[in-house]
């Protein structure tokens, strides 16, 4: 019987030191989360710790309202660790590609613990789609920059801005450009939606150079379908062959290339 007891005893050591350990992690996430992520282990011989992160708390002020913590509410912590977390998304899906990234990837990159992502995503899809949203953000304050007086300066100065932004831009624009093609439904739908957003802006301004009858709605959309999947697929061309012929030579031409539709166009109505 002496025998049997000395022999559980270390089993009743450990599960009365886990037992521990999780009442004081319960204790302690309570005022203060954060602190859990650089103290793994809360029980036997570090215990020291737990009283440390005691004091902590008596520096800050916990209310229900927030839980400040380090002068930050809790939701500017979460809104900084979402941004955390879309900037990472950025960098390994515009590197490695969104379809070899994962959640736990994605945290490491942030510097969090993997628990942070579900605070903000529910998947790694979600946090594609709003990275894809900031993405597309910052191409359309380049593209839509530029003015023009007549429709060929409107079509340079957008073409100026989308092969400029890609080439100052390659992580961002893998991930315009290449990562979100054929990912989901969902992603598919916010693809044309943004593409549409942009091609409507663009027909709107090259509509108002022209001194003819206004295009139909329909009209317009088909327009702006055209003038985007032609310039995406401008850039896509120039992205794989290294940003080669360079960017003006480029759009010398493309002018040149328009000029010879317009003329063309203007034979057939003679």
């Amino acid at each position: 019987m002496t025998t049997r007891s000395n022999a559980s005893a270390p089993d009743a050591s450990a599960s009365e030191s886990s037992a521990m350990s999780r009442a004081r992690r319960s204790a302690l996430s309570a005022v203060l989360p954060d602190v859990l992520d650089v103290i793994p282990d809360l029980s036997g011989t570090k215990s020291y710790q737990f009283a440390f992160a005691g004091l902590c708390c008596q520096d800050h002020s916990v209310n229900d309202q927030g839980r400040p913590y380090a002068g930050a509410s809790r939701e500017q912590r979460e809104s900084a660790r979402r941004e955390q977390l879309v900037t990472a998304g950025i960098s390994l899906f515009g590197t490695q590609g969104y379809r070899s990234a994962t959640v736990g990837a994605v945290c490491a990159e942030a510097g969090l613990n993997k628990r942070y992502f579900y605070e903000s995503f529910a998947t790694l899809e979600d946090l594609l789609c709003e990275v894809y949203g900031r993405v597309v953000a910052d191409l359309r304050a380049s593209v839509l920059a530029g003015g023009g007086e007549d429709a060929a300066a409107v079509l340079r100065g957008f073409m100026s801005g989308f092969l400029t932004w890609a080439q100052a831009n390659p992580v961002q624009a893998r991930v315009h450009l290449f990562e979100v093609l054929g990912v989901s439904a969902q992603v598919d739908e916010l693809y044309r939606w943004q593409g549409r957003t942009i091609g409507d802006e663009l027909s709107s301004r090259l509509s108002a150079t022209v001194d003819a009858p206004q295009l139909t709605a329909g009209q317009q959309r088909v327009l702006g379908d055209v003038l985007i999947g032609a310039g995406v697929q401008m850039v896509v061309n120039w992205v794989i062959s290294d940003y080669q012929p360079p960017r003006d030579e480029l759009l010398d031409e493309m002018d040149s290339t328009l000029g010879w539709v317009l003329a063309a166009g203007l034979s057939t109505l003679r």
